[in-house]
């Protein structure tokens, strides 16, 4: 997936011919999509869609690029909203599959890796064969600060919005982290230890023990 492709697919003015492997929502304003490399079990990808009435397409950028704009209530509103729906529907698909719910995190990444603002809304299990790396892990670990929640973002708003966006570019030194297990705090060895470890997690929240 190339650099601009979360930007194109924000500019489609039907986005209902997407497939639907691709496409989970769609409202006025905003466009909901599965990741296509998820780092979880659920994970999805909440934009807003293009033209945006008030903002350029550079204010939408990044998280950084939004808050600079002096305009970002409204779409951290409206992006909140579609995110809220998609938290419904995942955790009906959750208790439909295995029979149990589980925790949800919606956040951005500091410092993301694709043009076009996108919220998270992924599951707290960070079990997944395309969560490859440290840096992967790292941006998803809730308690690290790389990724920042939606919760957190919209405290901003009564804060000096462009002082918060300057401190975003600090936050990528935090992917150098150690790897560490963001539920026990047990420090893991390697990629591979980490996922089975995350794995065990995984499997005794679901069972209750």
């Amino acid at each position: 997936m190339g650099l601009v492709a979360l930007r194109e697919i924000a500019r489609l003015p039907r986005p209902s011919a997407l497939p639907p492997s691709t496409l989970l929502l769609e409202t006025p304003s905003t466009i909901a999509i599965f990741d296509k490399y998820p780092k979880a079990h659920y994970h999805v990808l909440v934009m807003p869609r293009l033209p945006h009435p008030d903002l350029k397409d550079s204010d939408l950028d990044s998280l950084a690029s939004l808050l600079r704009s002096g305009k970002a209530r409204n779409v951290l509103h409206e992006l909140a909203e579609a995110a809220a729906e998609v938290e419904e529907m995942v955790r009906d698909e959750m208790v439909k599959t295995t029979g149990v719910a589980w925790g949800l995190n919606m956040g951005f990444h500091a410092v993301p890796s694709m043009h076009h603002l996108h919220l998270h809304v992924i599951s707290d299990d960070l079990c997944s064969p395309t969560l490859k790396t440290k840096k992967h892990y790292n941006s998803f670990r809730p308690d690290l600060g790389f990724f920042v929640s939606l919760r957190e973002v919209r405290s901003w708003l009564d804060s000096d919005w462009g002082d918060r966006a300057e401190t975003l570019a600090a936050k990528e030194a935090l992917l150098r982290e150690p790897l560490t297990c963001f539920k026990c705090g047990e420090g893991v060895a390697n990629i591979p230890a980490l996922k089975e470890h995350l794995g065990e997690e995984f499997e005794r929240e679901k069972t209750g023990r």
